[in-house]
Order: C-alpha cells, then structure tokens, then sequence
C-alpha cells in the first residue's frame, strides 16, 4: 500500500513538473515569438522614420541652399534698389536744376511786363492762385517767377498784359482768354470778404441737385476734380458745398443737372459743356483717376509722332484747339502732351497717324474722323 502511494505520488511530482516544464517552454517560444514579431515590425518603423529623417534632412539642406540664394537675390535686390534710389534722386535734382534754371530765364522777361498796369505784390500778400481754373502749380510757379501773386493782379490785365504774359511765361495762346482767368480773379477779389456768405447761399441750393440721379458721395470719397480740365480750386470747393465730390457723379449729368448745378454754383453758363466735364469725369471714372499715369503712358509715346512731316510746335505758338469740334480741353491736353500744338499739324495728318494718334492717346476709334478734325484744322489755320 505504501509503495503504491509512494508511486503515485512521484507520478503526479513527475508530471507536475512536466507540465511545468511544457507552460515554461510555451511561455520562452511565445516570448520569443512575440519578441521576434514586434522587432520586424519596429524595425519596420524605424527604418521608414530613419527614411522620413534623412529625406527631412535632405529638405533642410534643400531650404539652407535655396535660403542662402533668397538671401543672395535679396543682397542684389537692395542692392539694385539702392542704385536705382541713386538714380532717381539725382534725375530729380537735375530735375530741380533744370525747373529752377527755367524759372530764373523767366524771371529775366519781367520787363516786358507792364506792372504799371495790373500793379505789383509780394510774396506776403499771395493768394491761392490755383483756385483759378487753368491754373495748376506748374503755371502758379512760373507766375510767382514774374512776382504775379494775387487775384488783384490778374483781375487787372489787359488783352496786351496777357499777350505779354504769354511770352514771359511760355505759356499757351489764348488760354488765359479761353478759361477766364479774369473774369475768375474778378469774383475772387470781390468775395475776400462774402465768400462764406455766398458758400452759404450755394449750400441752401442743394434742393435743385437731383441726387437721385447723378448719385450720392460723401467728403471721404471725394475725387480730386482739379484732374478735370476746366476745374479749379474754387469751382472745386463750391461743388464740395453742394455735395458733388466724386468723377462718377458729374459722369452722371444730364443737361437738366448742368444747368442745375451752373446755376447753384454762380458759373459761366455752357462752360460745363464747353470744357467737356461729363467726357473727362466718365474716363477719369474708367482709369480709376489715374490721370497722371495715363498722361504719363501717352508722352512716353510721342516719339511715335512724325515730326519730320508734321511740323514742330511750341508752346507758346500753341492754337486753341478748342476751337476745333470734337475737342475739349481733356483731348486738347493730350494732343499737348505729344508737342501737338497747332492747326497746321493737326491739318496734315494722315490716316495712319490718325491711327497712331487714336493709339496713343486711348479715344475712341473713329472720333477723329467722325468729327472731322483735319477739314477743320485746314480751315482754322488759314485764318492763323
């Protein structure tokens, strides 16, 4: 019996540690299995990281390369700037050289000035002379070079005093005439002392403007309409009162809203369709009023003119070529623009310079032939 017990006792010793024995072995190849399984695939891992690392490590060196050429290209970019920032501060002292040259040549004609006749100032007694219509500050400086400095002075000239102007100033012929500079200085003198009271009585007119029509526009918006031929500092400030500041409202005049507004503001009347207001404001409406760029653009070409055949002008010959139909003062700037001055050159265009000029200029094709500018041209300069 006790051999028996002793027997079964070492079998279940035995397989007790059989079994023992098999789970460890279970337990090493499952390890083993599982250590070897997530090695693959964190190898896997590390080598596709390592990848992502070098690439990365490619792409920096990539940028520190193409950095270091931004950083080249923007060494030689300031570099240019400052070159060209050289240029053009020397082309604008040459530029004031010049201006100051010219200005003292006519300085130097200020006897052919009768100053008995319109009187004298100084430059203590100036006015804004750019409040006049057709005076901009290059021809207010070139007035201020002949001690011209008040709307008395002006108001006081006579047809031989502006012929003699002309010839100082090099100004264009029959320009003082054609915008009323003394008719303008006249009422300027006269309203030193009721200029608020008539701006007053124009602002209580604001119930005959058709608003409705021709738009609304607020100070902040305000164009600046002295980039509009025919209009000055003070036509400028009696339509501020009337609460027309911007292109697009005057582009929006019909005649019942030109003989509205002529009348409110006190105006010369047909001076608004004579100086073609509504034309200018609709194109200053369609470059956005970049007047100067697109005068810019159109002297730029004039090179393109042929000279040779035309003629050549100055301006202080120049023909009021208003009188031609079909050109207003905005047309007639342009025409100046490109050294176009007189009858006798407009008279001996051709079909392809009218084309070249349609060009230049940016009008519409087919207005100069429409409105027959060179018959009319021919007839005019005969009469010169």
């Amino acid at each position: 019996m006790n051999s028996l017990l002793i027997l079964i006792a070492q079998t279940r010793f035995g397989a007790t540690i059989e079994i023992l024995l098999l789970l460890l072995g279970s337990a090493i190849i499952g390890y083993i299995t599982a250590w070897y399984f997530y090695k693959t695939i964190y190898l896997r891992k590390i080598k596709a990281i390592e990848s992502e690392k070098a690439d990365f490590m490619k792409t920096i060196v990539d940028l520190n390369a193409a950095n270091s050429n931004q950083q080249k290209r923007i060494q030689e970019k300031d570099q240019e700037i400052e070159h060209l920032i050289k240029i053009v501060n020397t082309l604008e002292v040459l530029y004031q050289q010049e201006k100051d040259e010219a200005l003292i040549q006519i300085a130097k004609r200020k006897h052919l000035l009768n100053y008995n006749s319109f009187g004298t100032a100084t430059k203590e007694e100036m006015n804004d002379l750019k409040m006049i219509s057709g005076i901009g500050p290059f021809i207010e400086e070139r007035l201020h070079a002949v001690d011209i400095f008040t709307f008395k002075q002006i108001s006081k000239f006579t047809a031989h005093d502006i012929e003699t102007m002309n010839q100082a100033i090099e100004y264009f012929a029959g320009r003082i005439e054609r915008d009323e500079w003394i008719a303008q200085a006249k009422e300027l003198v006269n309203l030193k002392e009721k200029r608020a009271e008539l701006l007053k009585k124009i602002g209580e007119r604001k119930e005959r403007i058709y608003y409705n029509r021709i738009g609304t526009a607020k100070k902040e918006e305000a164009n600046d309409f002295t980039n509009i031929s025919g209009i000055g500092g003070w036509i400028r400030e009696k339509l501020h009162v009337l609460d027309i500041y911007t292109f697009r409202q005057i582009s929006n005049f019909t005649d019942e809203d030109i003989h509205a507004v002529t009348e409110a503001i006190e105006y010369f009347p047909g001076r608004i369709e004579r100086d073609e207001w509504i034309e200018q404001a609709k194109e200053l409406v369609r470059i956005e009023g970049k007047k100067t760029e697109l005068l810019k653009r159109i002297e730029e070409r004039k090179s393109l003119i042929p000279f040779d055949r035309l003629g050549v002008a100055h301006k202080h010959h120049a023909n009021n070529l208003t009188l031609i139909k079909g050109i207003g003062l905005w047309i007639e700037e342009r025409l100046n623009m490109i050294n176009i001055y007189t009858f006798k050159q407009i008279s001996k265009l051709t079909p392809a310079d009218v084309k070249t000029i349609t060009e230049i200029l940016e009008i519409k094709p087919g207005r100069i032939d429409k409105d027959n500018w060179i018959n009319q041209a021919r007839e005019l300069s005969k009469n010169n």
